[in-house]
């Protein structure tokens, strides 16, 4: 995939141009290849466009906050005719426009300043995107969550892990000590995520206290507080980050969402299978086969709700995401192992 980045940097009088064009780069579309081409220190807001011309072929619209330079007038810049219209919107914006009710606080200019001054320290961005954004201070992280996970940070909080430094919950933000560990121990993680609904299975009503969402449905294992988004990126060594997606449900969704993108074959599934088991204190191998489709309709499900969550010009994420995994659940109720490709 060739994903053609453009930069919308508005300047001094117009807009940061380089030739009368915005500053755009080619490449695998990660934004330090297009920090290249731009003045150092730019905050990064938001992606205004995401477009598919072809199938190898994106074109991205990527919004900056002000920096102090002479810009171009916006009506002499050269601008990709798929991108017109996401950038005549952020030309409106910038002119006074309404901004979406549901875009992120922290897409909009002079929000990073606040939670610097919340941090009592600077910041510097490591991860924007609409659900969150991920901010540090050497071994010190912040982060803050959009409202559907207003209450990543109590459930964080009780877990203990990673530690909290100091939360306010209702903007959704924590400051938190960083976690280090191995992502490629499949064994502890599944025996650390054990653990947690080991012990959650009897505190569902503090789970819901805290505002973790009621998805209880049948189940052949107590109901716990789950991850809801367990993949090998989400636990370091045995410490387990990121409960965006935290839910009282079966415990088996975590252990059936892991294993779909770390087994090699059924031997090492029933293996990992087995070390989760062991861990938890009963044999889970006939369980998570028998709702191992039930799993991917239940992430699906997550994926709409996020979805309809987003601002319209934020859909674009996870549009392809309910599909999928409702995908892979039939694969599984037609006898075949999910083809994680498609």
């Amino acid at each position: 995939m060739v994903v053609g980045q453009f930069a919308f940097v508005p300047a001094d009088g117009g807009l940061l141009a380089i030739e009368g064009e915005l500053p755009h780069v080619s490449g695998d579309g990660e934004i330090e290849q297009l920090r290249s081409v731009l003045p150092a220190g730019l905050r990064f807001l938001r992606v205004a466009a995401h477009v598919q011309l072809a199938a190898e072929q994106t074109l991205r619209l990527r919004v900056f906050e002000h920096v102090d330079a002479t810009g171009t007038p916006p009506d002499q810049i050269e601008v990709p005719d798929a991108l017109r219209a996401a950038y005549d919107q952020c030309l409106a914006e910038l002119a006074g426009a309404p901004v979406p009710a549901a875009r992120p606080a922290w897409a909009r200019e002079g929000w990073h300043e606040q939670a610097e001054a919340w941090a009592g320290m600077p910041l510097e961005q490591v991860n924007s995107w609409p659900l969150a954004t991920v901010l540090r201070n050497g071994d010190v992280w912040f982060k803050a969550v959009f409202p559907l996970f207003h209450y990543e940070p109590a459930v964080t909080e009780a877990i203990g892990m990673p530690h909290v430094l100091r939360s306010e919950r209702d903007r959704g933000w924590m400051l938190m000590q960083g976690a280090h560990g191995d992502e490629d121990d499949h064994t502890v993680a599944l025996q650390a995520i054990a653990a947690v609904h080991r012990e959650w299975s009897t505190r569902i009503d503090e789970a819901l206290a805290l505002g973790a969402p009621d998805r209880r449905a049948e189940s052949e294992l107590p109901h716990t507080l789950i991850h809801g988004d367990y993949h090998a990126g989400n636990v370091l060594g045995s410490t387990i980050i990121d409960w965006s997606d935290a839910a009282v449900a079966n415990p088996l969704h975590d252990v059936n969402h892991y294993l779909l993108f770390n087994v090699e074959d059924e031997q090492h599934r029933d293996a990992l299978l087995a070390a989760y088991g062991d861990a938890y204190g009963a044999d889970v191998r006939a369980a998570a086969n028998a709702c191992e489709a039930e799993t991917y309709e239940y992430i699906a499900q997550s994926y709409a709700g996020i979805t309809a969550a987003l601002a319209d010009d934020d859909k674009w994420w996870f549009a392809k995401e309910e599909a999928r995994w409702l995908g892979w659940a039939s694969d599984v109720r037609a006898g075949r192992r999910p083809s994680r490709g498609t």
